[in-house]
């Protein structure tokens, strides 16, 4: 008999067998984990509050570790240090001071900047502020402060473009020329003022006040000498009519003058102090 048909067959047959054998058993396993899994659930469901109970009595005893405190790092910081770029003349340090007190203590990203300049500039002496953060916890503050070169009226001042501000005053403004005149003439008074100036240097002369009338007349106060009236028309070739009597050698005869009144078509009037003293003794 020959078997190796036979066992050729066995071969091929076997293997598919086993193959079969394998799946059922995986199956069953997949089955019979389902059905642990459900029972476990239903176990866990019905018997939640002991499992709760068992865990919190285990956790008890666990070791409790008290881990150090670990700093975080601050990004708000407080602001430590407040830098002035420029140097104060007009304002005071605690003027600075006091209204920094109240935008620092926000912290360093806090602080607002723009609130902080505006209200930097509502001082009269303040032109212009720039407000900027440096990191970590530095404010850099620059101020322009207002260059006064004039007075003007009674209590304001006029600076180096004619605009006019009202600060505290602080005592040193007493030195400056006075300025006056209608509202809106500040600059047309302020450029007069330097051609004055400018005409009557010649002479020694220099105009402690300028004075524009609401009729439009000039009137000029010489520092230490007298009031020179001007009117409204020709000013200039007036000035200059006076310029060219005191270079002809006639500055003596106004030495002791206390108003020059120019506002003749050909010549001027002179009133002298001599005459106001021999009247006043008169009397």
């Amino acid at each position: 008999m020959d078997f190796a048909p036979v066992r050729a067959e066995a071969r091929h047959v076997a293997p598919d067998t086993r193959e079969d054998r394998k799946s059922a058993g995986v199956l069953r396993l997949i089955l019979l984990g389902i059905i642990l899994l459900g029972a476990g659930g239903i176990a866990l469901h019905q018997y939640r509050g002991v499992a709760a109970d068992y865990l919190a009595t285990v956790s008890d005893r666990l070791p409790v570790f008290n881990l150090p405190e670990i700093s975080r790092p601050v990004i708000n910081r407080e602001i430590n240090t407040v830098r002035l770029d420029s140097p104060l003349h007009r304002l005071t340090g605690e003027e600075v001071r006091t209204l920094l007190a109240r935008y620092t203590e926000s912290g360093f990203l806090g602080v607002d900047v723009q609130d902080l300049r505006d209200e930097l500039e509502q001082n009269p002496w303040v032109a212009h502020a720039t407000v900027r953060r440096v990191w970590p916890d530095v404010l850099v503050v620059s101020i322009r402060e207002q260059q006064p070169i004039a007075r003007w009226g009674e209590a304001a001042l006029l600076n180096e473009s004619g605009d006019v501000f009202a600060p505290p005053l602080r005592g040193f403004e007493s030195a400056l020329p006075a300025l006056d005149g209608p509202a809106g003439s500040e600059a047309l008074v302020l450029t007069q003022h330097g051609i004055f100036s400018q005409t009557l240097a010649p002479l020694g002369m220099v105009p402690a006040s300028v004075s524009l009338s609401q009729r439009g007349s000039w009137t000029i106060e010489v520092e230490g000498g007298p009031v020179l009236r001007l009117g409204r028309d020709d000013v200039m070739a007036r000035l200059d009519r006076l310029v060219a009597v005191y270079r002809s050698g006639l500055q003596d005869h106004l030495a002791d003058a206390r108003t020059i009144d120019l506002r003749y078509g050909n010549g001027f009037s002179v009133s002298k102090n001599t005459v106001v003293a021999d009247a006043v003794a008169r009397r």
